[in-house]
């Protein structure tokens, strides 16, 4: 009973480990994703308007209403624009349904962040009463050893994003999406004017940029503490050795 106790334990501290670190990469998405003001200086820097024949308004509004609706603020992507001096629909059939696949991407990822703040609570709270004032030792180490193995995972990824983005980002949509509608053509879809790759290059990047720290910092914290009990165990000891 004791070791089948003791295997428990260990599996809540890694929960604690795993829960965290993809709680804090699918937060960095989140922010990332979102963060409007990231927009505006890329579409600046790609001169994105002006290229397209379109407004900074309508060009806002187009990138707005897809935001919206993957934030389940609107039920479609449907919005006027002008577009080279025609009114026309931003989105087309094949965007639309596309988006769709990206929302429930969306949704299932916050849906798994949700889990993951379930499971660090419960976790930790067991650990609590199975170890009292023991528990970050354990958290510490798990962690540790989790973020060593999802290092080397996350290096090898953007050692691939950077060397050929192109072909990270072919097998991303593959393997997230069932379907080709992530296939758009640059002549008829105005999604993927709107975000070329250099567009998702500079996101992808920014994300890892975020989730790094948010990642180290973690480390370092597990990193320190350790030393610090590690200290403390060996004054202990040496002052045990004088007494």
């Amino acid at each position: 009973m004791k070791q089948i106790i003791e295997k428990i334990n260990i599996i809540a501290a890694y929960a604690v480990a795993v829960s965290a670190i993809l709680i804090v990469l699918i937060t960095s998405i989140d922010q990332n994703c979102f963060d409007k003001g990231f927009y505006a200086k890329e579409y600046s820097a790609l001169n994105t308007a002006q290229s397209l024949g379109m407004t900074e308004e309508d060009l806002n509004r187009s990138t707005n209403t897809l935001l919206d609706y993957l934030k389940d603020k609107r039920d479609d992507i449907q919005v006027e624009i002008q577009l080279k001096g025609t009114k026309v629909l931003a989105f087309n059939d094949r965007e639309a349904s596309h988006m769709v696949d990206v929302k429930n991407l969306y949704q299932f990822a916050l849906i798994l962040r949700y889990v993951c703040i379930g499971v660090l609570l419960i976790s930790i709270l067991y650990l609590i009463f199975q170890y009292h004032s023991g528990i970050y030792t354990h958290i510490s180490i798990a962690y540790m050893k989790t973020a060593i193995l999802f290092t080397v995972f996350f290096v090898m990824l953007g050692i691939w994003a950077y060397a050929d983005f192109n072909a990270f980002w072919t097998a991303f949509h593959r393997l997230a999406f069932r379907n080709d509608l992530w296939l758009l053509d640059p002549s008829t879809d105005l999604m993927i004017n709107l975000f070329p790759s250099e567009f998702f290059y500079k996101l992808v990047f920014r994300i890892v940029g975020w989730f790094a720290a948010g990642f180290g910092s973690l480390f370092v914290v597990s990193y320190i503490y350790l030393r610090h009990q590690l200290h403390k165990v060996h004054k202990e000891l040496m002052n045990h050795e004088h007494s």
